[in-house]
């Protein structure tokens, strides 16, 4: 579920669920003591009536970007930048949340057995670099997504049943896709495919040689040995380069890769050449994603105008430590983004593949009390992996409620019992004794830390012992992919588009790099995340994904804790800040400055 392009790949911050109502209306959310209460904020009408050019916008980002390459990228950093670069076929509208055309003159034609879409494409489009945009350049990314050796797991389950991509009639401006089977959210996942430049990804025309059948044994097969040829090409569209270059990084967006300085910023400059500046606007000269690790001195930028949009990773930041924004010329926005956070189990791990054992961890942690002490009671607690706001969401399934009773009398009959003495529950497993002792993995985020200090605390009461260990963004990202993990506090984050959880839920996607890093397997889990796939009656859908629900709910292979608005602080010299109901809420390129109040010249 991808980003905030139709298909939504949901990506770790930090699934696709659809909002049930548009727009946003002005409403409380909580109170958090006598003088300070919290508001979600208003979704304004366009304000660009004699919008000018120029000035910048610095976006704080606790990381580097993983890769900008929209095809090998699962990162939630790299998404939030690559959008303002490549363009998806159709996208969906931020108010309304309709499919409108992009790339695409139109929405495809599709046949009536759901076995063909067809694509007219505007002969308008061009590249940055100033080459035309064709059919050739979506049917090259289609094969590079399908190539079984590149780096699109999360991407390529969208694709499974992709069985070839055509011109039509040998018109470089109408495409045809073909599918193997109907997949009743092809329309979206086909749609919002980031298009990428053939001409520059693919000069010697190396894809050019690889059939659709050759695609199709080769992600039967895995083995590179067999298909050399596509591994090769696979290693050159994964490396660093082809990501961080800005000859390589070349989409038909609204700014370009202006540079990229590791560990300090990546830099896009405004695309003057745009063919769609009447519909997308460009306003901003640069927009620029500066890397500052720490949170204090993230908040100090703001506060100093060294940065101008930031996320709030703290809620103490946002609501204490800038009580009074207008002091710094800053304004707060606390916003609904689709998303929830949990606690991931890897369940191959023999201490958490018991069913017991982790509804004894779900009832071993009092959510109400973290929420109360670390965000302000601005979270709702969550018992699925579907969005709270959802139709798709179970509201029949119980909150899990906080139960220590239970949670030790679940354990042992799991056969958890402190038998030495040592205050450390212990267990015989495959013969050997072995304590209840694990570490969970943090990304060097501080109300992570705050948030499993107080968990690990609440789980020693159970006499288990767990550790923490901190690690940089990159090396987090790939030890969740690699599943190289004992437990750790994650997020999704959701998109807008009808409900596929097979990405991150499914049997299959536990192999490689996949999205189900917890290892979580049940056949008839998979059964149903099938089913749902080739259903096109969404009544249907939804009766069905509440069922698997159900299941999710019964095996408890994660905790989930809960959901809580988006914290944004930004700059109150721009106009047109639209808040959105949306993954990755604010469009930067929106935004514009009056030429008497912007800062940076160029």
């Amino acid at each position: 579920m991808k980003r905030i392009t139709i298909f939504s790949i949901a990506v770790l911050l930090t699934g696709v669920f659809i909002i049930s109502s548009c727009g946003r209306k002005k409403e409380e959310v909580t109170k958090t003591n006598e003088s300070t209460e919290l508001t979600l904020t208003e979704l304004i009408p366009e304000d660009t009536k004699d919008a000018v050019t120029g000035d910048w916008v610095i976006r704080q980002e606790m990381s580097d970007a993983e890769k900008l390459n929209p095809t090998v990228t699962n990162d939630a950093a790299a998404q939030g930048i690559y959008i303002y670069i490549f363009e998806p076929l159709l996208d969906i509208d931020r108010v309304t949340y309709e499919l409108k055309p992009i790339i695409a003159k139109a929405p495809p034609v599709i046949s009536d057995d759901h076995l063909s879409y067809t694509f007219d494409i505007r002969e308008d489009i061009t590249f940055s670099d100033g080459k035309p945009l064709t059919g050739e350049d979506v049917i090259f990314t289609i094969k590079t997504i399908k190539n079984p050796f590149t780096d699109a797991q999360a991407l390529r389950n969208y694709f499974n049943d992709v069985k070839s991509a055509e011109l039509v009639d040998g018109n470089k401006y109408k495409v045809k896709i073909n599918m193997s089977k109907p997949y009743f959210r092809a329309v979206y996942s086909i749609g919002g495919t980031a298009i990428t430049p053939k001409h520059i990804l693919d000069k010697d025309g190396m894809n050019d040689k690889f059939s659709w059948e050759d695609l199709d044994a080769a992600s039967k097969s895995l083995d590179p040995l067999k298909f050399p040829e596509l591994q090769k090409y696979a290693e050159f569209l994964n490396s660093q380069e082809v990501s961080r270059d800005p000859k390589y990084v070349v989409g038909s967006g609204p700014y370009m890769l202006d540079n990229w300085i590791t560990g300090q910023s990546v830099t896009l400059k405004r695309n003057d050449n745009y063919w769609n500046k009447k519909e997308i606007p460009n306003f901003p000269a640069k927009l620029v994603f500066k890397t500052i690790q720490d949170q204090n001195a993230a908040i100090v930028a703001a506060k100093n105008k060294e940065v101008d949009q930031m996320f709030v990773i703290q809620p103490v930041d946002f609501v204490e430590n800038v009580k009074d924004p207008d002091k710094f010329d800053l304004k707060k926005a606390l916003v609904t983004e689709p998303g929830y956070v949990y606690i991931a189990w890897n369940n191959k791990n023999p201490l958490f593949a018991d069913k017991k054992v982790r509804w004894a961890l779900s009832h071993g942690i009092d959510r109400q009390s973290i929420i109360d002490k670390i965000i302000y009671g601005m979270g709702t607690p969550v018992s699925t992996p579907v969005f709270i706001k959802s139709k798709y969401y179970n509201t029949d399934l119980p909150e899990v409620k906080y139960d220590p009773e239970e949670s030790r009398r679940l354990l042992a009959e799991a056969g958890w019992k402190d038998t030495d003495g040592d205050g450390v529950l212990d267990k015989v497993i495959n013969g050997k004794k072995t304590d209840f002792k694990f570490t969970f993995m943090n990304n060097n985020n501080p109300k992570r830390r705050k948030v499993m200090l107080i968990v690990i605390e609440q789980l020693k009461q159970l006499g288990i012992q767990a550790d923490l260990q901190d690690y940089e963004w990159s090396v987090f990202l790939d030890k969740t992919k690699k599943h190289q993990f004992d437990a750790c506090y994650a997020a999704w984050q959701l998109g807008v588009t009808p409900e596929d959880p097979y990405q991150i839920w499914h049997s299959s996607q536990s192999e490689g790099e996949g999205s189900n890093s917890i290892s979580y397997i049940n056949p008839e889990s998979d059964r149903m995340l099938e089913e749902n796939r080739t259903l096109f009656d969404e009544t249907k859908r939804v009766e069905l994904l509440k069922k698997w629900q159900k299941i999710i709910y019964d095996d408890q292979p994660t905790t989930f804790l809960w959901v809580e608005p988006s914290r944004y602080l930004y700059s109150d010299r721009y106009r047109n800040t639209r808040w959105y109901s949306y993954p990755d809420s604010p469009l930067l390129n929106e935004w514009w400055t009056p030429t008497p109040d912007q800062r940076y010249r160029n």
